[in-house]
């Protein structure tokens, strides 16, 4: 029988209004949310570390803490989509998936299909870092491309944000790979 506690959190904390119509609010939570992820990141790589070095039975309520936290993060993710979503339909991003077009406060682009699938899954994922590896694997469901493919198709999609003017910005960590990032329109 599965437990409360093994599920993610999904309830909004005291204050939380989805319904907001001002974008800042939603930048906010999304700050919010993002901190309690780090913090969370933080916390199970120090977990992870000092794992193997703790007796058998500690280590097996270590790994359900682990569980634990690990479902909090599924619930805190899950508020941040949400919060990212609607920061998207306050600044007027839309995706049409039939015609591959992207539209921003009334600009448009026709995009490739490799262009669209790589948006729309940054978009569905704007706050988690992907290597080119995994774009091709998650993405595009085709393992067989190689990363500068990858890269070229970063650079065309950073091009289409550029030019409709889409405060997001698609950035590249060394050994984290490539993420798209909220970008403050202040």
């Amino acid at each position: 029988m599965e437990t409360d506690r093994a599920k993610p959190v999904t309830r909004p904390f005291a204050g939380e209004d989805i319904e907001t119509t001002h974008w800042e609010d939603a930048r906010h939570w999304m700050s919010i949310y993002d901190d309690l992820i780090r913090f969370k990141l933080g916390l199970l790589d120090r977990v992870n570390r000092e794992l193997p070095k703790l007796h058998p039975v500690a280590q097996a309520a270590a790994d359900e803490d682990v569980r634990f936290i690990e479902a909090q993060m599924a619930g805190y993710y899950a508020r941040l989509d949400l919060w990212y979503q609607r920061v998207w339909d306050l600044q007027g991003l839309w995706l049409d998936p039939e015609g591959r077009v992207v539209r921003h406060k009334g600009q448009e682009a026709v995009l490739t299909n490799r262009e669209f699938e790589l948006l729309q899954f940054l978009l569905d994922h704007p706050h988690r870092y992907y290597t080119a590896t995994q774009i091709t694997g998650l993405a595009w469901s085709d393992a067989a491309l190689f990363p500068e493919e990858v890269r070229n198709y970063v650079l065309r999609v950073r091009k289409i944000l550029a030019r409709l003017e889409i405060p997001c910005d698609l950035v590249n960590r060394p050994g984290r790979g490539y993420s798209l990032t909220f970008r403050s329109t202040d």
